[in-house]
């Protein structure tokens, strides 16, 4: 498929996804109304899809970045039609203003890409970057309990029917006729650009993994084991309303956790590769389907806070603690497929020529016990202890050195110590 027909597709996905879920939001309820939100869900995958086909190989960061936030609003928008009828109006706010959010942050760099490349005019890149990062400043401002309605939405709107219609008639095409922007100014050599790549990917998998720890940290154990912990006491502990916007934005963590996983997944595909590509292709599928049961995992929280927000309690009721306990249940099944992923990376660290054996042998400890505390989980007589409090020391060793690795191989100091060391032979 050429970059304009992808386009030209993307551009009628646009136009079909803003009427799907207009008229769909409308309309009273299912059947109708049900399946044209899920229409729209499925119209904005697959925008991201085509976008993330055509940029990816000159502008890979935004290309992720947009491939992710297109695929959670796409989860977000149905798993609200999912919780309007299980959890209530509330919940599905929290769903359709966190899908909005993931847009907004996702697309600012979209737009900016498309200036570069010369795909889009400067001053409507400019236009499309200003409309998203209103729509998540206010999605933001929704979840924080601060009403703005649906004004900071509409510059992004516009945008949308805008650019859509730019795409139906000349697809991802440059704005001026001429040849696409730079590609970022990568090395030209086949070899320059191999070591670009690993030292790129080395710093999104450490970036990623550095974010994931201080986001799920925050959200789980200082909001949702909280939380749990009343419950456990006797549920006799008050639930102020700081609480419940406190667990409205460890959901929100916890999604850009989800989201993170994915982006950290691929990335370590990418730097492993060498070691083995099937391996490593089947390593990044098993996160990235970790990371959508931790995503199904995390909706049993915005049900918790979308009862509390309808029902302005101020206790821990039932339903909020069934849910706070069916997200850790569904948690568990999936950190099986985490460990499956760790013992995989371990693997794949174990045959690389730049990854230490003893980093490899921790990250293999840290998915052995992922897998025994999910299957002690599962079965009928589950054990007290919890393994992987100790060894998931595994994935910190593996984020700090994959942090260190992309200090000391980043391609610029690598060039300029080979001028000094060139000039040094050259005065001797």
């Amino acid at each position: 498929m050429s970059l304009r027909v992808a386009g030209r597709c993307a551009g009628a996905f646009f136009l079909l996804a803003f009427v799907a879920y207009g008229v769909g939001s409308a309309l009273p309820g299912p059947p109708a109304g049900a399946a044209l939100v899920a229409l729209n869900s499925a119209l904005v995958a697959a925008i991201g899809a085509l976008a993330f086909r055509a940029l990816r190989p000159a502008r890979p960061g935004a290309a992720w970045g947009y491939l992710v936030a297109r695929g959670a609003e796409a989860f977000l928008l149905a798993a609200g039609l999912v919780l309007r009828d299980s959890a209530g109006a509330g919940a599905a706010d929290i769903a359709y203003q966190a899908a909005m959010l993931s847009l907004g942050l996702g697309s600012v760099p979209f737009c900016l890409a498309l200036a570069r490349q010369r795909w889009l005019p400067r001053w409507l890149a400019g236009w499309g970057a200003a409309g998203y990062a209103l729509l998540a400043a206010g999605a933001a401002a929704e979840l924080s309990g601060i009403r703005v309605g649906l004004a900071p939405a509409a510059p992004g709107g516009l945008f949308e029917l805008v650019f859509g219609v730019l795409l139906l008639a000349r697809g991802f095409a440059p704005a001026t006729g001429g040849r696409p922007g730079p590609t970022g100014g990568a090395p030209s050599s086949a070899a320059g650009a191999g070591d670009t790549r690993v030292w790129r990917a080395a710093r999104a998998a450490g970036v990623g993994l550095l974010l994931m720890a201080i986001l799920a940290g925050l959200a789980n154990f200082g909001v949702v084991q909280r939380l749990a912990a009343a419950d456990a006491a006797g549920a006799t502990t008050g639930l102020p309303l700081s609480h419940q916007r406190a667990l409205v934005l460890a959901v929100v963590a916890l999604l850009a956790v989800a989201c993170l996983d994915v982006l950290v997944a691929w990335a370590l595909r990418a730097f492993l590769a060498d070691a083995g590509r099937a391996v490593a292709l089947l390593a990044a599928w098993c996160r990235t389907g970790y990371a959508v049961v931790f995503a199904v995992a995390i909706t049993h929280l915005v049900a918790a806070a979308g009862l509390l927000r309808d029902g302005g309690t101020e206790r821990i009721d039932a339903g909020v603690r069934t849910r706070i306990a069916d997200f850790e249940e569904v948690w568990s099944v999936g950190l099986l497929v985490f460990g499956v992923h760790l013992l995989l990376i371990g693997w794949l660290a174990w045959r690389s020529a730049a990854v230490p054996t003893w980093v490899a042998a921790l990250v293999a400890v840290a998915g052995a016990g992922y897998l025994a505390d999910s299957i002690g989980a599962l079965v009928p007589a589950a054990y007290p202890v919890q393994v992987a409090t100790a060894t998931f020391v595994g994935e910190v060793v593996l984020m700090g050195w994959l942090l260190g690795f992309a200090a000391r191989r980043r391609p610029g100091r690598r060039a300029d110590r080979d001028a000094g060391r060139a000039r040094q032979a050259q005065l001797a």
